[in-house]
């Protein structure tokens, strides 16, 4: 039978879960997938952390159907290990899952930037996001950044007419966005060249050209393997 690590054994839950809120007017099985998937991505429940069917019933006072419904989703996307007669684990991360994702994220989100480059945008929407990324971004707060960059692409998605291209994008980018926040939140004016790389971003489509936004977001979404290195090299 496989056995726990020493540290995933001694990993406290409590923290992470104890503010998590259901809503019991509706499904709580998305609910409970939504928050262990959010605790996993920005790292409040890391890679080998014990994750106890009984302890996160307990901490959010539901039943185990619906948490094992959100364990399974969260296995299916290779975010948890599930270990038979042992318990859930948080995985590791995963360097082919990671690249997968970019490639599916720079495919779409390049796709998005033409039809906007040929179809434009609604700036009075984008106006608030983008000041609000700003305003993060000059605080250097990517945790906050995060947040509205997540808003901003998908209205981007939404304003191309394929919001579902965004859903899509988002049941494979927790990979990439566990090693965004992991390691951009560390580095200084990460989320200010962030910021410009959006304004650039949307100065091409309103030129329509279609060439230069593809490859300013090309350039946008791979940067977390640029970020993942000079990281390393600080390391050293």
């Amino acid at each position: 039978m496989p056995r726990l690590s020493a540290e995933a054994e001694r990993f406290d839950p409590g923290p992470a879960l104890d503010d998590i809120a259901i809503d019991r007017s509706h499904s709580i099985a998305p609910q409970i997938y939504d928050a262990l998937r959010a605790r996993i991505v920005d790292n409040r429940l890391p890679p080998g952390a014990f994750l106890s069917e009984a302890e996160i019933a307990r901490f959010c006072d539901i039943s185990r159907t619906p948490l094992r419904a959100a364990l399974q989703q969260l296995a299916s996307e290779g975010l948890i290990i599930v270990r038979p007669q042992v318990g859930s684990v948080v995985a590791p991360h995963d360097e082919a899952r990671l690249r997968e994702a970019v490639f599916i994220r720079c495919a779409i989100e390049e796709a998005i930037a033409r039809s906007l480059a040929e179809t434009g945008v609604d700036d009075e929407r984008l106006a608030p996001i983008l000041a609000a990324q700003k305003h993060a971004a000059e605080r250097d707060d990517y945790m906050t950044f995060f947040r509205h960059d997540e808003r901003f692409h998908e209205a981007l998605a939404e304003m191309a007419g394929v919001p579902n291209a965004w859903h899509l994008v988002q049941s494979v980018k927790a990979h990439v966005d566990r090693r965004r926040l992991k390691l951009m939140s560390s580095i200084e004016g990460r989320s200010m060249q962030a910021y410009r790389d959006h304004i650039a971003l949307l100065e091409q489509i309103r030129g329509q050209d279609a060439d230069a936004a593809a490859r300013i977001i090309r350039a946008h979404v791979d940067s977390v393997f640029e970020t993942a290195e000079v990281s390393a090299k600080k390391l050293l």
